[in-house]
């Protein structure tokens, strides 16, 4: 008597096995790989919240000791706009300035591009010659002229030969 077909067939079993490990190794093992890389970053992201956590009250007391308050020291005259007589006279103000700090002016230019009639501020680009130790009181003296708005840019060149300093000064002016 010969066997019937839907007995099961040892072939049929492992062909069966191979395909459920088949199964098992490109479905599930990737996803297994995936879930196991996503717990690793959750755990390192939760570790640094904890971290942050444990920082954040000196992180604030710091911001605290940090915020700058005006100083009662420093000069800070009452703005006015530059008029047209002390524009023709430009080169003789920074002269003077120069020579409070010993240094010597080489050149004023005001930008006459930069000019905006809106806002009355005029740039101009200042250079001095002379020693870089004086650098402070300069910039002082001239934060302490009234038609200064602020010092947009500071360049220094110190070579042996030709040193320099190129400051860009924004003016108020009418």
């Amino acid at each position: 008597m010969a066997a019937p077909k839907n007995q099961s067939n040892p072939i049929l079993v492992i062909i069966c096995a191979f395909g459920l490990l088949a199964f098992l190794l490109v479905v599930i093992y990737p996803n297994y790989r995936t879930i196991s890389e996503y717990d690793r970053q959750i755990s390192a992201l939760n570790g640094e919240i904890a971290l942050r956590q444990a920082i954040a009250p000196i992180y604030g007391k710091l911001v605290e000791k940090a915020r700058i308050t005006p100083s009662t020291q420093l000069k800070s005259p009452k703005k006015t706009a530059l008029d047209m007589e002390k524009a023709g006279r430009l080169t003789q103000i920074f002269q003077d300035i120069a020579k409070t700090a010993g240094l010597t002016l080489e050149s004023v230019i005001p930008d006459a591009q930069a000019f905006d009639q809106n806002t009355g501020r005029l740039l101009v680009d200042v250079v001095f010659r002379g020693d870089f130790l004086n650098v402070q009181p300069l910039i002082n003296t001239i934060g302490e002229q009234s038609f200064v708005d602020r010092l947009q840019k500071i360049q220094v060149r110190t070579a042996k030969e030709n040193k320099w300093i190129k400051l860009s000064v924004s003016l108020l002016h009418r």
